[in-house]
């Protein structure tokens, strides 16, 4: 008899749980949407690159380099690129649209090629507003989020 009476307690319970839960994890998303943008250098050029990223109606996220720039450091007629002449900045254009699934319990989103099974990883830190992308090979590229 005493169990009757508990269950209706315990089901309020598991449902305020349950919406607690669920209103998280669409904070969680709206954190992680935005614009992201990174810079960088290696010997020859500099980079600037912008991210973004987008909620959809699936539980996932749409993930696409929207703007892909670099200039070259020092005059150089001889390059195969655009990048022949320092200081000028070159648009190489968009890339593809991407789908993520958000592991929550280390907060990255996750693209798995379809035909290698490659997992690429992008680790987000809401607090700092980051996302580090992290490539095959180990190298690190950190886009920090761009205000609305």
């Amino acid at each position: 008899m005493k169990t009757l009476k508990k269950t209706p307690l315990l089901n309020y319970l598991f449902l305020l749980l349950f919406i607690s839960a669920c209103s998280s994890s669409g904070k969680l998303k709206d954190d992680i949407s935005g614009k992201y943008a990174s810079t960088g250098e290696n010997n020859y050029d500099y980079f600037k690159d912008t991210m973004q990223v987008k909620s959809n109606d699936h539980g996932k996220f749409d993930i696409q380099i929207i703007a892909i720039w670099s200039a070259a450091k020092q005059d150089d007629p001889e390059r195969p690129n655009k990048n022949k002449k320092a200081g000028v900045w070159n648009d190489y254009g968009s890339g593809d649209l991407e789908v993520a699934t958000l592991q929550a319990s280390d907060t990255t989103l996750r693209i798995t090629e379809p035909m290698t099974g490659q997992v690429r990883i992008f680790k987000v830190n809401t607090d700092q507003k980051t996302i580090i992308q992290i490539s095959a090979d180990g190298t690190k590229k950190t886009y920090t989020k761009i205000p609305d």
